[in-house]
């Protein structure tokens, strides 16, 4: 026998030995006793750590478990999923890297509220959920921490009153997903993730970055967006109500329509923003960086424009009655159209008379 057809043999056997292996483990599975479903789950995780070619299909069945035990009939109603769910998500979140194939972890509808999925420590390594399916996925008050959900997708997900901490939702697409009241802590990312439609009313992301992220026609009321980095972040037609935004980076950010009355944006980079017809009546802007920012036709109205920076900004056909521009640069900025009854402004500096009233003037 040549030593090509031994090696051959002995593919073969211990394919088969495999194939017997994920034959038990299924049947396990199936058990009535939860100890015995703990040793399936678990004779699986060794089947995808012995065979990267059939990683695919225990991602598949692990994946299809999970969804069917995570139920609310199953759990009980409780606060956490039962402990073999638990186990099946970390399982899923602890498999060798780059062995998926065209297999997905999708936990599409699965009732996950309260579920813990941590990393051990800092020198762990971190768990896997890229591509994630999550569609309808409850997460309500759920704890991830060094979790990858780089490039997950799904629509109407929901993450509200999570713990989100060293989490990676870079790309990520979960539109109208639910972020109400959630804490997104430490080096937590959203760059370039879409979330559009989505509800972050009071969420913390104050240590969030988002730049680039698609926001457009999310709901971030009495968020705290506090320092957060939204650079050319898309935010058309988006809620912030009463919205936390001291000290935040939003050059270049789109606010096309977007709804911002009595936000805090105090010292604030809004440098090149587009927010034409945006509402910023009532806004904080004292301080503020609106150095060539598109503001034709916004609502400025009784604004605090303290010492902004509007130099070469665009103003045409903006409102700015009774907005404060007490010693606001507004050099080279258009007013064309502009409307000014009752807007406070400083006589010195770049101010003159014919670009703003004198302070307690008028100009229709």
């Amino acid at each position: 026998m040549s030593v090509g057809q031994t090696r051959e043999e002995l593919r073969i056997t211990e394919q088969g030995q495999i194939t017997d292996r994920f034959t038990a483990a299924i049947t396990n599975l199936g058990s009535a006793s939860q100890d015995v479903r703990f040793g399936g789950i678990y004779a699986l995780e060794r089947i995808m750590q012995d065979s990267a070619r059939d990683q695919p299909r225990v991602v598949s069945v692990l994946s299809a478990y999970l969804r069917t035990h995570a139920d609310v009939a199953r759990s009980g109603g409780k606060a956490a999923p039962p402990e073999d769910v638990q186990a099946v998500a970390r399982v899923l979140a602890s498999r060798p890297a780059g062995q998926d194939g065209t297999a997905k972890v999708d936990w599409t509808g699965a009732n996950l509220t309260g579920l813990e999925l941590a990393r051990e420590d800092a020198t762990d390594h971190r768990l896997l959920l890229d591509h994630a399916r999550l569609t309808r996925t409850d997460l309500r008050k759920a704890v991830l921490m060094g979790v990858d959900l780089i490039a997950a997708s799904g629509v109407g997900a929901n993450f509200a009153d999570a713990y989100l901490s060293d989490v990676d939702l870079d790309r990520a697409s979960l539109p109208k997903a639910d972020f109400t009241r959630a804490r997104l802590e430490r080096t937590t990312t959203l760059v370039g993730a879409y979330l559009g439609d989505a509800t972050l009313a009071e969420a913390d992301l104050s240590s969030v970055d988002l730049h680039g992220a698609d926001l457009r026609n999310a709901d971030l009321t009495k968020a705290d967006l506090t320092d957060v980095n939204l650079s050319g972040a898309v935010l058309a037609g988006a809620l912030l109500r009463n919205t936390e935004l001291y000290g935040a980076d939003l050059s270049k950010a789109n606010l096309t329509e977007a709804r911002l009355p009595f936000a805090q944006l105090w010292t604030a980079n809004l440098r090149g923003v587009a927010a034409s017809r945006a509402d910023l009546s009532g806004t904080n802007l004292s301080d503020a960086d609106l150095s060539g920012a598109n503001l034709s036709g916004t609502n400025l109205s009784g604004a605090n424009l303290f010492e902004a920076k509007l130099t070469g900004a665009n103003l045409t056909n903006a409102n700015l009655s009774k907005a404060t521009l007490l010693s606001a640069d507004l050099t080279r900025a258009n007013l064309t159209g502009a409307k000014l009854d009752g807007a406070i402004a400083s006589s010195g500096g770049s101010l003159t008379a014919t670009s703003l009233p004198v302070a307690g003037n008028r100009r229709d």
